[in-house]
C-alpha cells in the first residue's frame, strides 16, 4: 500500500530554509509502529501524520525518530501549509480555523489566504510555564558553551529553567558573534550541576541578530543534540515567551516580536510571536509564520 506525503519548509517564505517537516496528509491505516519506524526512515526532526476526524477537525501525530512528542508550534504550521495546499480544506476572505487533537489537546490554527495559497499560519495558546530558578553558575555556563562569563547574561535577562510541558534551561548571551560561537562541551556539563535538573536542553537566545527583522537569535543544545545540528525551535516558544514575562522589566501588555534560527545561508526560520503579559498565571500567545510546500512524494508500506 502506498501512502503520500509532502515536505514543508516551515518558518519561511524561501524554498530550502526553515524547517523541514514531512507530512502525510492520510495516515488512517497506519499503526503506531508503522508511524515511528517511518519517522526513523524520514530521519526528520519531525515527521507527521494526520487523520481526518471532520469537516475542519483532524487528529495530528508528531514522531521525532525515536519516539512521539506533543504538537509543536512547526509540526502544526507545516500540517495546516500542506492540508491548505491540497485542497484537504477550503480557505476564505477571513483566516480559516483548523482544529488539531494531539494527544488528548486541542490546538487551533488560522490559515490565511494570500493571493489563492496559504498566507500566514497562526497557533493560538494559552500557556502556563513552572520557573526554577536555580541554575548551573555563570562560569559553568562558560565552560559548558565554550564562552567566557561576561558572555552570560544582559539586559538584566539571567538564566533560568521554564517549563511548558518540556523543561528548558534558557540562557541570555550578550550578542551574536558570542551566540555563533557556542561549542557544548559534554564534558563541562557533566561536571555542572546541570544533570541533576529537570532541563536537559539549552535553550541560548541574544538580541542582536543577524540583519533581519527579528528582534532574538535562538539556539538550541544539549547533551543529546549533535555539535553540527541546528534544530527545529518552535517547541521552545511557549516557554520562551513565559521566560521574558518572568523578568519584571518586561511591561504589562501585548508585546510583539520576531524570533530567529539558522542564519540566512543556513535554513534561516522566522518566528512570529504575540504574547499578553498580564503578569498572571496563564500567558495568551500567539505564533504564527508562513512555509513552503517542497516536495509530493510516496511511501510504499508493505
Amino acid at each position: 500500500m502506498s501512502y503520500t506525503f509532502f515536505t514543508a519548509d516551515v518558518f519561511t517564505e524561501k524554498p530550502f530554509n526553515g524547517a523541514q517537516v514531512p507530512v502525510f496528509p492520510d495516515a488512517s491505516g497506519l499503526s503506531t509502529e508503522q508511524m515511528q519506524k517511518i519517522s526513523n526512515e524520514t530521519g526528520a526532526a519531525n515527521t507527521v501524520f494526520v487523520e481526518k476526524l471532520s469537516e475542519g477537525r483532524f487528529k495530528l501525530r508528531s514522531f521525532t525518530p525515536f519516539k512521539e512528542v506533543s504538537g509543536a508550534t512547526h509540526s502544526v504550521i507545516a500540517a495546516a501549509q500542506v492540508l491548505a495546499s491540497t485542497g484537504a480544506c477550503v480557505l476564505g476572505d477571513i483566516p480559516t480555523e483548523l482544529n488539531f487533537e494531539c494527544q488528548n489537546v486541542g490546538i487551533k490554527a488560522h490559515v490565511s489566504r494570500d493571493g489563492g495559497k496559504p498566507g500566514v499560519i497562526e497557533q493560538s495558546m494559552v500557556t502556563h510555564a513552572t520557573i526554577d530558578r536555580f541554575t548551573p553558575s555563570d562560569d559553568e555556563l562558560a565552560a559548558m558553551l565554550s564562552l567566557t562569563q561576561p558572555d552570560i547574561g544582559f539586559d538584566h535577562f539571567r538564566p533560568l529553567i521554564l517549563s511548558c510541558g518540556t523543561p528548558y534551561l534558557i540562557v541570555p548571551i550578550k550578542s551574536y558573534r558570542a551566540i555563533q560561537e557556542v561549542r557544548f562541551k559534554f564534558d563541562e556539563w557533566s561536571r555542572s550541576s546541570a544533570p541533576s535538573s529537570l532541563a536537559q536542553n539549552l535553550l541560548l537566545f541574544s538580541n542582536n541578530t543577524d540583519p533581519t527583522v527579528a528582534d532574538f537569535h535562538v539556539r538550541l543544545f544539549g547533551p543529546e543534540i549533535g555539535g553540527h545540528e541546528d534544530p527545529p525551535v518552535g517547541a521552545t516558544i511557549p516557554a520562551f515567551a513565559n521566560y521574558l514575562c518572568a523578568h519584571s522589566h518586561i511591561q504589562l501588555g501585548t508585546h510583539v516580536f520576531a524570533v530567529e534560527r539558522g542564519h540566512s545561508e543556513s535554513r534561516q526560520s522566522i518566528i512570529s510571536v504575540e504574547m499578553d503579559n498580564r503578569r498572571t498565571q496563564d500567558l495568551t500567545i500567539r505564533v504564527g509564520g508562513r512555509a513552503v510546500l517542497m516536495s509530493e512524494n510516496k511511501l510504499l508500506v508493505a
